[in-house]
């Protein structure tokens, strides 16, 4: 018997059809290499968890807060200063490397910066800076991601080298546009009907506060971006819980009153400022007693409820009182706004999309953007099967 033209598929998509699949490969499941997301048992939820395709507006989004963050940071922190934070004739020059290096046995080992290649040169370093400015500032567009996150990460990674200045902020700012590098790298690489400058430059629709018709990057599900998204989550997870069990080596924390310090240092609060609190200091300590065993609960117990939907509002409302209590107590601008950033790689694509459905004529057209690619699935469908 023959077998009828509805038993086989033998129909070609049509040249206007976009892919049921992710921007990155994959078929209807979500595969990635043949492997189905739908697998059974621990390696399907580990296949899952790293590789399934999600529509890349959370790391267009967090691309955008990064790149704001990475622009204030550098402005506000080595404008007029290049030299001397970040040049090797600075407060950290040549002399000072080989001594700290013969000092600690060869254990000392700088990092590298882009800068040490121009010396004393003045004029250089100011065109470095000015140059790097306008690296992050095509970042933070989404212009070229494919190459303006590599370059942004080489950026960081050259202004926090210099060790004559490090702040716990710039680990985790070296973090986010290291991960951030990976997914636009791989973001989009496999999509059919690529051209080679778009593959290695990446698309210049990369901006999360639209939604364009024909927007391939918005419309598209990638692997690349849950990947990108995992590890940022994945590596905040380890940074907080170990940050929380180092806390348990001090007695301050056990006692519950090691926010005492910071909110009287003791080279600056004097006796008067002290005894102030002493006709409440029960209230006081009991208070500051919850405030640092919330603190110790909310870093340690950090993974049991960050991946968790309904536990969102505590995972963001801690992460905002970490960035007033490093902003205020600690005097570290930079590490809770890198904190909060790297916590709202937890939300989802569907809240992103709640969340900035506010924005005027958006919901209108991602409505009639998905209409449209419903109706481009429903012609392959029909034309596959007659």
């Amino acid at each position: 018997m023959k077998s009828s033209r509805s038993d086989k598929v033998t129909a070609k998509p049509t040249p206007h059809a976009r892919p049921f699949s992710t921007g990155d490969r994959g078929g209807p499941k979500g595969v990635l290499g043949g492997t189905p997301t739908t697998a059974p048992g621990l390696s399907g939820s580990w296949t899952r968890f790293w590789f399934t395709p999600i529509d890349p507006i959370g790391l267009h989004v967090v691309r955008l807060l990064t790149g704001l963050l990475l622009l204030g940071w550098i402005l506000l922190t080595f404008w007029g200063n290049v030299a001397s934070f970040v040049g090797s004739y600075g407060w950290m020059d040549i002399r000072a490397f080989e001594e700290a290096t013969r000092l600690s046995g060869g254990a000392f080992s700088p990092g590298w910066s882009i800068a040490y290649l121009f010396g004393a040169n003045g004029t250089a370093l100011t065109a470095f800076f000015w140059t790097s400015v306008a690296v992050v500032v095509l970042f933070t567009l989404g212009i070229y991601p494919r190459v303006t996150a590599v370059l942004a990460w080489i950026v960081v990674a050259s202004f926090t080298a210099n060790p004559a200045f490090e702040f716990e902020g710039d680990a985790l700012l070296l973090m986010l546009t290291f991960y951030l590098m990976i997914g636009y790298v791989l973001l989009g690489q496999r999509a059919p009907g690529n051209s080679l400058l778009s593959r290695l430059f990446g698309s210049l629709r990369t901006w999360p506060l639209s939604a364009r018709e024909h927007d391939d990057v918005e419309l598209r599900r990638s692997v690349s971006a849950n990947l990108a998204l995992r590890l940022i989550q994945v590596h905040l997870a380890i940074v907080f819980v170990t940050s929380g069990l180092h806390k348990l080596q001090f007695g301050d924390w056990w006692a519950g009153v090691a926010l005492w310090f910071p909110l009287h240092p003791p080279f600056k609060t004097t006796l008067a400022e002290a005894m102030a609190n002493k006709p409440h200091a029960d209230l006081y300590l009991s208070m500051l007693n919850i405030a640092t065993y919330a603190t110790l609960a909310w870093q340690i117990g950090f993974p049991l409820f960050a991946w968790r939907p309904r536990w969102r509002l505590v995972l963001i409302g801690g992460a905002a009182m970490g960035w007033l209590g490093s902003a205020f107590l600690w005097n570290l601008p930079v590490i809770g706004p890198a904190i909060m950033i790297a916590c709202l790689s937890f939300v989802s694509p569907a809240g992103w999309q709640r969340t900035l459905g506010w924005l005027p004529g958006r919901a209108d057209r991602l409505s009639a953007a998905r209409d449209q690619q419903s109706a481009i699935k429903s012609t392959e469908s029909v034309s596959a099967v007659s």
